[in-house]
C-alpha cells in the first residue's frame, strides 16, 4: 500500500504546522546525531557493507542475542515482506485487524491465503490456524498492548506456527515488555525491531529481525544486499553507541496522552478511544468522514491527521492522532472543537 500511510504532508501544497499522522515520537533529530552524519556524509562515494554486518553485531550485542540471529533491513518494511517471503511455504497467514495494512500487502504478494482476526476477539486460548502469524506488540493504529502473558501463551499453544511479532512500538507502552529477554524460549518467533519512532529518523529506513538462527538465516536467503545505506548504516551504529540520548520520556509522554485524549472527549464529544501508548483512535460523527476532517483540517488550519479508514476493520469515520508537544496538541485541540461545533 504505497497510498494511504501517515506522514502524507508531501502531498499537500499547504504548509504543515503541526503533524499528528505519524506516530514518530515529536521533536527534533538528535543534534549529537546530526553532527555524526553531517561527519559521516562523505562516506556516500563508497558501497556501505552488503549486509551491515558492523550494525548487525552492534545491534545483537544490544539485544542480547548471537549475531546470526539479527538481520539488518531497510525498515521493518523490508522485514515483514522478507518474512512473509521466506515462510510462503506455510501457505496462510492469520493477521489480526485491525493493524499495518503491510502485512496483507506482504502476504498477498507471495501467495499466502489471509485469515483474518480481529484484536478485540484474541485470548489466551485462541486456536489459530498455524502458518505464519502477524502479531503487532502494542498495535497499530489502536495503540492496544497484548499482555506478556497472553503473547506466551499463544506462542506456547502454537508451537508449528511462525509468529512475526512486530515490536516497532514498544518503546511507547507501559502495558507489554519486549519479548526478546524469552526469545531463546521460542523458536517459532520472529521479532521485528524499528530505531524509526523512538529515535526520531523514519527518513533513514532502519529495521531488525531477531529470532531463532535457523528463521533468520530462511530470510537472509531472500535479503537482496546493499539495501541498508551507508547513512543509516551510520545512524544505528551511533545510536546504540549512545542509547540514554534516545529513550523517548515515555512516563510523561503516556500521562500528557491520557490528559489530552480526555480533554478531547470533553470538548468534541466524540468517541476517543482507549490506548496503551501515545497514538489512539477518534471516530468522527457520522455528519462527515475522516477524509473530509483531513481535508478541513489541512486547509484551514494547516494540521496533518491519518484517515484511518483504510485498516481493515475500521469505518471511514476513523482517524489516528499522535500526542506532539502542548502547544501543538492545543492547536488540534481547538481545531477539533470548531468542526464539532459548527461541522465541515
Amino acid at each position: 500500500m504505497i497510498e494511504g500511510h501517515g506522514d502524507d504532508a508531501y502531498r499537500y501544497k499547504s504548509p504543515i504546522r503541526a503533524d499528528f499522522s505519524s506516530n514518530v515520537l515529536y521533536g527534533p533529530l538528535d543534534e549529537g546525531l546530526r553532527a555524526h552524519l553531517q561527519e559521516k556524509v562523505g562516506t556516500v562515494t563508497h558501497y556501505p557493507e552488503a549486509s551491515a554486518q558492523s550494525l548487525q553485531a552492534v545491534a545483537a550485542e544490544a539485544y542480547g542475542v548471537a549475531s546470526d540471529q539479527v538481520l539488518v533491513t531497510n525498515g521493518v518494511t523490508e522485514a515483514i515482506y522478507l518474512a512473509a517471503q521466506a515462510c510462503r511455504s506455510l501457505g496462510t497467514a492469520t493477521i489480526l485487524t485491525p493493524s499495518f495494512a503491510e502485512y496483507e500487502d506482504a502476504c498477498r504478494l507471495h501467495g499466502l491465503d489471509i485469515n483474518w482476526l480481529s484484536w478485540d476477539s484474541l485470548t489466551p486460548d485462541t486456536r489459530l490456524p498455524g502458518g505464519l502469524v502477524f502479531l503487532c506488540q502494542p498495535n497499530n493504529p489502536t495503540g492496544a498492548a497484548l499482555p506478556p502473558a497472553h503473547l506466551h501463551r499463544l506462542l506456547h499453544g502454537h508451537p508449528d506456527a511462525v509468529f512475526v511479532i512486530d515490536e516497532s512500538y514498544i518503546e511507547f507502552t507501559q502495558a507489554a515488555t519486549s519479548l526478546l529477554p524469552q526469545l531463546g524460549d521460542y523458536p517459532n518467533a520472529l521479532v521485528l525491531r524499528s530505531l524509526t519512532k523512538s529515535c526520531r529518523i523514519p527518513g533513514l529506513r532502519i529495521g531488525f529481525v531477531v529470532g531463532h538462527r535457523s528463521l533468520v538465516s530462511r530470510l537472509r536467503e531472500y535479503k537482496m544486499p546493499w539495501s541498508v545505506n551507508r547513512l543509516a548504516i551510520e545512524a544505528g551504529l551511533y545510536i546504540f553507541g549512545h542509547p540514554n540520548q534516545f529513550w523517548p520520556p515515555l512516563r510523561q509522554l503516556l500521562a500528557d496522552t491520557t490528559a489530552w485524549r480526555e480533554e478531547l472527549r470533553s470538548v468534541t464529544g466524540w468517541q476517543v478511544c482507549d490506548t496503551d501508548t501515545h497514538y489512539f483512535l477518534v471516530e468522527t460523527p457520522a455528519a462527515f468522514t475522516a477524509a473530509a476532517l483531513k481535508e478541513q483540517l489541512i486547509t484551514k488550519y494547516g494540521l496533518l491527521i491519518r484517515d484511518a479508514a483504510n485498516f481493515k476493520g475500521l469505518t471511514p469515520c476513523h482517524f489516528r492522532i499522535a500526542c506532539q508537544s502542548s502547544e501543538h496538541n492545543r492547536l488540534l485541540t481547538e481545531a477539533l472543537r470548531e468542526c464539532s461545533r459548527t461541522g465541515l
